[in-house]
């Protein structure tokens, strides 16, 4: 057993080679955290050639990469809601904006039908709201690819840092957890 410092020291010298985007998705609280209270120890060492299960790591270090994996989980979730809310928002800002121009397509089909040497603008008005409708449905189909194809980026990334930095009992017990 090692001193939660050189834990700390060991777990900097694992996370040094990570990818930069993934390095990234840690919360830069904990990069500071473990910058400003590790302890430097020339016999710890990192093989980035060897799997970590096949190195000698410290239980320590792997309750903090834990909470580490935990806490950038935790900031998928937020942003997989920012994401989820700003999805909505257009959704719901797009179907007012259908509603609005349904009810001032109605009221110009009213005075349409009085007058009725309008009628057919009046069609070629309700084709070009059609048509409005079905470009705007696309474009919420399309919305929703992005938004699936995002989450489903974001959702890799956790699990891809399970694989690299947890022994493989606590792989299956986060994902039984899951």
């Amino acid at each position: 057993m090692i001193s939660k410092a050189k834990a700390l020291y060991q777990v900097k010298l694992i996370l040094e080679y990570l990818p930069e985007e993934e390095y990234e998705l840690i919360p830069q609280e904990m990069i500071d955290q473990i910058e400003n209270n590790f302890k430097y120890d020339k016999n710890i060492t990192i093989d980035p050639n060897i799997p970590l299960e096949e190195q000698n790591i410290d239980d320590k270090a792997y309750e903090i990469l834990d909470s580490i994996i935990k806490e950038v989980e935790k900031n998928k979730e937020i942003i997989d809601n920012k994401e989820k809310n700003i999805q909505y928002a257009k959704e719901v800002n797009e179907k007012s904006n259908i509603k609005a121009e349904n009810i001032e397509l109605q009221n110009i089909i009213e005075a349409l039908k009085k007058e009725n040497e309008k009628l057919p603008k009046a069609k070629e008005l309700l084709e070009e709201y059609k048509d409005a409708l079905m470009k705007k449905e696309e474009e919420i189909t399309r919305l929703k690819n992005i938004n699936e194809e995002l989450n489903y980026s974001i959702q890799k990334v956790p699990k891809f840092i399970r694989k690299i930095f947890i022994k493989d009992t606590n792989i299956k017990l986060l994902n039984n957890g899951h």
